[in-house]
């Protein structure tokens, strides 16, 4: 045998390096910790690295990124981005494209959310952050009282998915995925609460401000909300028409919508107008001032007619009221100013009378039907005979 041929160092580093192919990528192992490294460039021209713990998961997935390159199909790279980046750039697109909701959403994030998410990339938040937070929010929380802070953390995750999915559609993209949030918790109940013609009546008979009169009738007979009937200004009444205008951006969904007034809208609400300027607010005070908070004359009218009921109750009542009177679900959405079908079934609640109607009903159905029945068979009997 032949002695085994020496080589220096100096000569071992001119010995060139061999080079695959362009566009195959690399797959070598880490002198520092022993994992193996892929390394390739992206359509784009970014280079992508990724470790693994053994060389055979290393080159398959080697393999199948460079496949999905070809197609086009290969994901985004994983950005750096923390949450806080990521509600900042949605902070600042609802306060152009949706001013109302800017205040809410801004105040959800740094009351609730920032104190937890603040610092965290983006792409490492999960199930196991999501279920983190829930318990936090719900800690100290009764029993009673669960269902609902249940409503309250529902809408404040909403908000964080609204972050992440906007984040998603930015050019380029904040983050490559949005991740799986949990199913909604079980909230309370909707509230249950009516009101009758009669107690509407009492309502009127204990009210001494007129501007209150034509509140209560425009609640009562359309269910508008509460600040669509206090930014309401005069030249959105129209007396000779009989016609109430929302102007677009005065609702909540920011679409207009008109209303042709009852007798009743119209018998309360020529007073609030008689007198004003059309650029007025059609509620005011007898000093000329727009109804702002009017909790105290609330009570006292409520007391003073034995009625325990919220404004908000005035929704649902003129909801049930338009069904009740055959005015088609389509057309009620509009008056009321419902744009999803889900929250006009969450106000459309039958009540004890609904169901004993319902019940009434069918009972005279099949009181009719065994009389059919029983005339036909006695036909049959004369004819027999």
């Amino acid at each position: 045998m032949g002695t085994p041929e020496v080589v220096t160092m100096s000569e071992l580093l001119e010995i060139p390096k061999k080079r695959g192919k362009y566009g195959e990528g690399s797959c070598y192992q880490r002198s520092d910790n022993g994992r193996w490294e892929i390394s390739f460039y992206d359509n784009e021209g970014r280079r992508r690295r990724q470790s693994f713990s053994t060389e055979a998961k290393a080159r398959k997935a080697l393999t199948r990124k460079l496949a999905l390159k070809e197609v086009g199909k290969l994901d985004a790279p994983e950005g750096r981005a923390k949450t806080d980046t990521l509600a900042d750039a949605y902070v600042r697109y609802i306060k152009n494209s949706k001013p109302k909701s800017h205040k809410w959403a801004d105040r959800i994030w740094h009351i609730h959310l920032k104190p937890f998410f603040s610092g965290r990339l983006a792409t490492r938040v999960g199930t196991v952050e999501f279920d983190q937070y829930i318990e936090e929010r719900k800690a100290g929380v009764s029993t009673d009282a669960e269902r609902e802070r249940n409503g309250t953390i529902n809408r404040e995750l909403a908000v964080l998915k609204a972050m992440y999915n906007y984040a998603a559609q930015l050019d380029p993209p904040l983050v490559s995925r949005v991740p799986k949030f949990p199913k909604r918790l079980r909230e309370s109940d909707p509230r249950s609460g009516w009101l009758d013609d009669e107690q509407y009546e009492a309502l009127h008979m204990n009210c001494k401000y007129k501007w209150l009169h034509g509140l209560l009738a425009v609640a009562y007979n359309f269910g508008f909300r509460k600040a669509e009937l206090l930014g309401l200004k005069v030249r959105q009444v129209n007396l000779k028409d009989r016609t109430i205008q929302l102007l677009p951006g005065t609702t909540k969904n920011d679409r207009g919508r008109s209303v042709k007034m009852t007798d009743d809208v119209y018998k309360h609400l020529a007073p609030c107008v008689e007198g004003k300027q059309p650029d007025d607010a059609l509620f005011t005070w007898e000093d000329g001032s727009p109804v702002r908070d009017f909790r105290v004359a609330w009570a006292k009218v409520c007391t003073a007619a034995g009625v325990s009921i919220l404004l908000h109750d005035f929704r649902r009542t003129a909801i049930r009221n338009m069904i009740r009177a055959g005015v088609p679900e389509k057309t009620a959405m509009k008056i009321s100013g419902h744009a999803t079908r889900s929250v006009f079934d969450r106000y459309n609640i039958d009540s004890e009378d609904d169901l004993a109607d319902a019940a009434q009903k069918l009972e005279l159905r099949q009181i009719g039907r065994k009389l059919v029945t029983e005339g036909a068979t006695i036909g049959q009997q004369s004819a027999n005979h």
